[in-house]
């Protein structure tokens, strides 16, 4: 089985302080919201947790309906969180899989800095990538959509309040 490794870095500007975009993250409710319920067309949710935490774990599994036959199936994503500074940075490892089948490996960083009355979001991603994994390009995009998900939620948040 080969291993691909690529690595990757996103920088967002998101205009909330980054205080509010950190608990976006460690909030089990608003990280639901963004990171969870986002679902589209064809997407269920199955089950989700997190524990925010040194230690702590996340987990969530997910099915896609037969729309996009490359994305069929049940996918799986699990998470260990190795390194918290509050409000500074986010350090964690997971695994991706479908169908019961690890094909990637990351060690994630998520860095939160104030720029401008908002925030400055450096996302960074050091994976290995096994046969049939999703790839780097498509983990990317994904990572893209997501966060532009988390903009969405914060913005809808200032709103409420």
């Amino acid at each position: 089985m080969a291993v691909e490794h690529q690595s990757f870095t996103i920088e967002r500007s998101i205009r909330a302080c980054p205080g509010h975009v950190f608990a976006a993250w460690t909030d089990p409710a608003l990280k639901r919201r963004w990171f969870v319920d986002h679902e589209g067309p064809g997407w269920e949710t199955l089950d989700y947790a997190l524990d925010f935490r040194v230690g702590g774990r996340e987990h969530g599994r997910w099915k896609m309906a037969a729309t996009d036959v490359t994305m069929a199936g049940e996918h799986a994503n699990e998470t260990v969180y190795l390194d918290i500074v509050d409000g500074e940075r986010i350090v964690y490892a997971y695994t991706m899989a479908m169908d019961g089948r690890v094909h990637s490996a990351s060690l994630m960083s998520v860095e939160f800095e104030e720029s401008g009355g908002g925030t400055l979001l450096r996302l960074t991603e050091q994976g290995a990538f096994f046969d049939g994994s999703d790839g780097i390009e498509r983990r990317k995009g994904g990572w893209e959509w997501l966060l532009g998900a988390l903009a969405s939620a914060l913005a809808e948040e200032v709103q409420d309040a």
